[in-house]
Parts: structure tokens; sequence; C-alpha cells
């Protein structure tokens, strides 16, 4: 951890070697390649942390897929607040067992305007994407989420971006009655072809692992109709009982797992 307090810190950095041991603990496998004549390189990455339980990940996406600049002076770049160090450490949550964790990345490097590779970097014992499911973990949430909360991390599925869209005090006609959530497109529909996607939305219930609830979503994303959920997607009553589990230590955890995508 660098500067995230009382998170789990997370970082890409440039390196001259083909492989990384971490002492006593698993190899990690990745393919480098030369940096330009000008020592600079520009990169999109996503990092990632395997829910070993469940296997799933937790994903976090470097500016929203803008392009970063790794150069002599700049080696590194990522997220000090990559995930709370609580949610990190509780067994329920699945990311360390019996000590262990397992992180990765996927990597877009552009070296100019002309050329430009993609590179993976994945634990030798686990397959990248078991499932294209995305983890958001919103802490404290009561106090720190307002009307509308727009997660700035997208998901990246089929080439196209998406956005998870949460109103915590409900929206429209079910404002002050149901936690509303959405799914939007974040790319340009009016350059790009309409898509059709199927998609789930789940809350998790954090403590008891029982009461989750998802809700399946099949829709045609258009210039004049980017965004597909529902207002009503849990009574707010529900989403605030101790007993069900879904606020435990204030956070709020939604998932999203891409099922299908079809163009126009």
């Amino acid at each position: 951890m660098i500067n995230g307090h009382c998170y789990i810190s997370l970082y890409l950095a440039t390196a001259n070697v083909g492989s990384l041991s971490i002492s006593g603990q698993r190899s990690i496998r990745s393919q480098y390649h030369r940096i330009s004549g000008d020592g600079e390189v520009y990169a999109t990455f996503r990092l990632f942390v395997i829910d070993q339980k469940q296997q799933k990940y937790f994903t976090v996406e470097d500016g929203a897929g803008t392009l970063s600049l790794f150069d002599s002076v700049t080696t590194e770049v990522g997220f000090a607040k990559f995930l709370p160090r609580d949610t990190f450490q509780h067994p329920s949550e699945g990311y360390l067992l019996n000590d262990c964790c397992t992180f990765g990345a996927e990597v877009f490097v552009n070296t100019d305007k002309r050329t430009s590779y993609r590179e993976s970097l994945s634990p030798v014992h686990y397959s990248i994407r078991p499932k294209c499911i995305f983890r958001y973990d919103l802490v404290k949430f009561s106090s720190q989420f307002g009307l509308e909360h727009l997660c700035p991390n997208l998901i990246s599925f089929g080439e196209r971006k998406w956005q998870l869209c949460v109103y915590p005090k409900g929206y429209g006609q079910d404002k002050d009655i149901s936690l509303s959530l959405y799914l939007r497109s974040a790319d340009d529909l009016y350059t790009l072809p309409s898509v059709y996607v199927e998609f789930n939305l789940r809350v998790v219930d954090r403590a008891f692992n029982l009461h989750h609830i998802k809700r399946t979503g099949k829709h045609w994303f258009l210039s004049s109709d980017n965004t597909f959920g529902w207002s009503d997607f849990m009574p707010l009553r529900t989403l605030n009982d101790p007993s069900k589990g879904f606020l435990r230590d204030d956070i709020l955890s939604v998932e999203v797992q891409m099922l299908v995508k079809h163009g126009s």
C-alpha cells in the first residue's frame, strides 16, 4: 500500500524481464516488449483480484480507457484505493484464502499511432476470465452516495464500454421506495452501430451469502435508448434490513455479469 490509507493499493509498472517470481509465491508469466526509441509507452490497462471462492474477479480499469504514459519518470500507474483493506481481508469475500491471493492485469499498449499490441499478465494456475463478471464495492454507501452515482470504472465487453448507474434513493416513480440500478452504454452510439446485450445485475448479500437479488436484462442499446435497468430493483427496506446482510460494514456490493452481445 503506497498512499491509500485503509485500502489495498495496486499498480502497473514497467519492467525489463520476462517473468516475475515473488518469493515463496506463485510465479507470474508475462511477455514484455521493447519500449520505443524515445523511451515512452502509452497504454490502457485493467487490474483485478480473484474471488477464489466463487471464481469471479473484481476489476478496476485505468482512467475509463484513456491512455497512460509510462517513461523514465513515470514508471508506474495504478490505484491507491484499489479495494478496501477490510473487504480484501474478510474471509467471506474470498480474495484472501490460506494467506494467498491472486492478482492479474490486462494491458493494451500503443507505442505509436500506427502500431499497437495487447499484453496480458496472468497467474500460471488460473484462466483470466472464468466468467465475465465485474464487481463494484461502494464504500460508505449510506453517507457518501447521493441521488445518482455513475461508477467511474467502466466495463469492457465485446469491444464496447459499459457503465453501472446506481440510484441509492431510487429513481422516478420509485424514488424513496427502491434501490434503482441501470446499465448504460458508455460509447458514442451516434457513430457506432446499435448493440444487443443480455446481462445480469446482482446485489450481493455480504454477510450471509444467502439473500442475493438478481435481475436479467435483454436490450438493444441505441443512440436514443442507451440505458436499461430497473427503478424498482429492490425495496429500500430490504436493502437496509440488517438481517439480510446487503450493507455489511456500510458497503454495497453490486455485480454486473455480461452474457451475450450482438451487433446490428
